[in-house]
């Protein structure tokens, strides 16, 4: 097996892990609990791992209390407040168009780029915004039985806190870090948030059932642990640009899977809304220039 058949197959394993994380919540809200204690209980044990991981390879845990504070505020305020916004959708739409409309994360990203930091918006990116835009409008004027327009606001509130995250991990000292030491970090400032919110709320149910245990575990190990380690896989044997093209299998999976477990249905309108922002991710996540660099390197990596 070449080494871009099995990059290909991480990127793909990692996107598909990432569409389960509706369907294991679901199964954890069936079974009694919330999203604030599936959410602390996720990144407790993803953090654990991951610590352990990190060890096993010998990299460096401690950071400087500049790039600590840095790390709190967005796994805090970025990552903890996605989190929650996209999990409470959950209560409201179906898992599949959630996980779409969570998808608006790179129109966003494109537009605050252009707008913030002067970056150059290609023609194709324009005709991405533009499809994105049209996808998200058709999702959210669907008077189906399965659309709620609160739902469609947390899920698209999820997509947008995400972007502002992304941006964030993309400057600075952050820029040059470890990736699994980032996720680490903020799997645990996101456990410690998620503590603390459920505490003063009392909102934490620690008697669950037997499928809301097994929901978060599969949370923690496959949709998070997993899904990291596959990605920076994927990322080292074909690179960002075709990584992140085949994360958009992750909202497909989405779709599918609350289908066939849940028995979700989605109308025609919705089908060609979810497209429509599915195709402008693909679009976004396409650059010419970049892949054409990456197929030069991956080609020399593979001569060696």
């Amino acid at each position: 097996m070449s080494k871009k058949v099995l990059g290909i197959i991480y990127a793909v394993s990692s996107a598909v892990s990432f569409g389960f994380v509706p369907v294991f919540a679901v199964i954890a809200y069936n079974a009694g609990t919330n999203a604030v204690t599936v959410l602390f209980f996720r990144f407790l044990i993803a953090s654990l791992i991951l610590a352990g991981i990190l060890r096993c390879r010998k990299v460096e845990l401690k950071v400087s209390k500049k790039l600590l504070g840095r790390l709190a505020y967005i796994g805090i305020a970025g990552y903890s407040a996605t989190t929650i916004t996209v999990f409470l959708s959950y209560n409201y739409i179906s898992t599949g168009l959630s996980m779409t409309l969570h998808f608006i994360y790179p129109a966003v990203v494109a537009v605050l780029s252009f707008f913030i930091f002067k970056e150059k918006m290609p023609a194709l990116k324009i005709f991405a915004l533009a499809i994105s835009i049209i996808g998200v409008y058709i999702l959210a004027g669907d008077t189906g039985s399965s659309v709620d327009l609160k739902g469609v606001a947390l899920a698209l509130a999820s997509g947008i806190l995400y972007s502002l995250y992304t941006i964030e991990i993309g400057k600075g000292e952050l820029k040059e870090m470890d990736g699994l030491l980032i996720t680490f970090y903020v799997s645990f400032f996101s456990a410690v948030s998620f503590f603390i919110f459920g505490a003063a709320t009392r909102s934490f149910m620690i008697s669950m059932q037997l499928p809301a245990v097994l929901g978060i575990l599969c949370l923690a190990l496959i949709c998070t642990v997993f899904g990291i380690l596959a990605y920076n896989k994927s990322i080292q044997m074909i690179g960002p640009t075709y990584a992140s093209i085949f994360s958009t299998s992750a909202p497909i999976t989405s779709v599918i899977m609350g289908i066939i477990l849940f028995g979700e249905k989605m109308s025609l309108t919705s089908a060609i809304g979810s497209i429509m922002v599915i195709a402008s991710v693909l679009l976004f996540s396409y650059d010419k220039n970049a892949k054409a660099e990456e197929d030069k390197a991956l080609d020399a990596s593979q001569n060696i």
